[in-house]
């Protein structure tokens, strides 16, 4: 060590002294720009192994995740259900006895176990820059989370517990990871804008995620209506699909989504801006077994379209009135069909992109700026819920790092967690988030009701669009809970 100590910390080569204990400037030969210190911590954070407030991704991930998902839970297999079995849990009466309501909770508790242990596998698949990108990470982390709820839950055995367990699920049905839904599309939308996957694998994901997530919303929200019947004296579940499921006039719900739709282009125009005229044609009397949910997102959404894309047509052709929209409804024994029909001069994309989440980069970098503007999503993280710390550096803190952009949040305020029912939440947003994945959702949504989406298009003159749903009544004994 002396004689190290005694090294001369200078030397000279070809006449030139170079002090060797000087820190050398490496910016200069790197392409990348100096980091501001505003920035610098939130960019550490992202390169860490570990978040550094995650309960979940930790030190011990690698082990507890190998011996208890992958070797335990993701090894066994989901179980196919059909809607009657949603309903009855395996039991052929509608009589709500307590061994019934029992025997519910404990499926469901197993069962959402290793359906998220199956999700939680399939993400860890994925490319490191797909599932470290902040929206995957924050999916990843809630999956985690309700896989590790449901799996300590302690066991049922008694209708206490059970009941314990049902408020237990509602929570899950209520708290931050209901914003999954929002952030599997704009981490979509983020890896379509960075190239960072494939757009048609993205989409094949994406549609994998929500089909799997209806199915899991589902047999949730049964067992808590169940539940909710037998503890209120009810004995006897009449309806075949279970209360979830209601009998929806089609006349009704077509007239609910035209007056938002209206409220809508007003909102984007002014109060006495010129209307479309709605006529309803075919089948008006329709009345079928639905989720209204579902049915009131799916016509809103097509019908958003055309009532906004026939306003912008009337203005911009200076008509004495909008062309009128056409839907006409038809059923049969399988289906029921819902054609909307406007004289909007037709849509201007291709048909690969109208169902992709992506679309072009465009497209993909302004409905992700939309995404990041709706009020009480951007403040919100899954570790201000993991960890409820009011001094603790929040990673999502500038919003920067929720984002490709920087973008001015100073008019927004901290509103919560907004998001309860994320489709609601969708369908009341204002004109300026304009999102561009509507008929993407809705064919997947279409989709898993054993129906289908499509569109027919005449540039220059108008457009139709198809929804197609299965008459659920003729497929009670499908496996439809098999979307896993």
């Amino acid at each position: 060590m002396k004689g190290l100590q005694k090294c001369s910390k200078r030397f000279q080569h070809n006449g030139t002294l170079f002090d060797i204990t000087r820190i050398p400037n490496f910016t200069k030969y790197s392409a990348v720009k100096p980091i501001s210190e505003e920035l610098a911590p939130y960019v550490v954070e992202t390169m860490k192994a570990f978040p550094s407030r995650s309960k979940h991704v930790n030190q011990q991930h690698y082990y507890h995740n190998w011996e208890v998902l992958i070797k335990s839970y993701a090894q066994k297999k989901p179980h196919p259900m059909s809607l009657t079995q949603l309903a009855q849990y395996y039991d052929d009466s509608t009589k709500l006895t307590k061994q019934k309501i029992i025997n519910s909770g404990k499926f469901v508790r197993e069962e959402l176990s290793i359906r998220m242990a199956h999700k939680l596998s399939l993400l860890q698949q994925l490319p490191f820059c797909v599932v470290n990108n902040f929206h995957f990470v924050q999916v990843y982390e809630s999956y985690y989370n309700i896989f590790e709820r449901f799996r300590k839950f302690p066991q049922i055995q008694t209708i206490e517990d059970n009941s314990r367990f049902a408020e237990f699920s509602s929570r899950i049905l209520r708290d931050f990871n209901t914003l999954n839904l929002l952030h599997l599309v704009m981490g979509a939308l983020e890896c379509t804008v960075l190239d960072l996957y494939p757009q048609d694998k993205m989409d094949a994901l994406l549609s994998d995620l929500l089909r799997a997530r209806i199915s899991r919303r589902l047999i949730v929200e049964e067992h808590v209506s169940i539940t909710n019947n037998y503890l209120s004296g009810k004995k006897e579940n009449k309806l075949v699909l279970g209360d979830i499921f209601q009998k929806c006039s089609a006349k009704d719900y077509i007239l609910d989504a035209s007056r938002a739709c209206q409220r809508f282009v007003q909102d984007m125009y002014y109060d006495k801006v010129p209307l479309p005229e709605l006529k309803i044609n075919g089948d008006v009397g329709l009345k079928f077994y639905f989720l209204p949910i579902h049915l009131r997102y799916l016509l809103y959404e097509i019908l958003r379209n055309a009532y906004e894309a026939t306003t912008k047509e009337f203005i911009r052709k200076g008509l004495n009135k909008p062309e009128p929209i056409v839907v006409t409804i038809i059923q049969n024994r399988e289906s029921f069909l819902f054609r909307i029909s406007d004289r909007a001069g037709g849509f201007p994309y291709n048909d690969r992109n109208i169902w992709s989440f992506g679309k072009s980069k465009e497209k993909a970098r302004e409905s992700l700026s939309n995404f990041h503007k709706l009020p009480g999503l951007q403040t919100v993280s899954i570790y201000d819920h993991l960890e409820p710390n009011e001094n603790a550096p929040s990673v999502n803190k500038p919003y920067m790092n929720t984002s490709l952009d920087p973008l001015d949040h100073s008019s927004f305020t901290d509103m919560g967690l907004q998001f309860e029912k994320p489709l609601v939440k969708l369908l009341e947003r204002s004109h300026r988030y304009k999102l561009g994945v509507g008929l993407a959702m809705c064919k997947v949504y279409a989709d898993y009701w054993n129906g289908d989406l499509t569109l027919h298009s005449i540039q220059g003159y108008g457009t139709d669009v198809v929804l197609k749903l299965g008459n659920l009544m003729n497929h009670t004994s499908k496996l439809q809970m098999d979307r896993v």
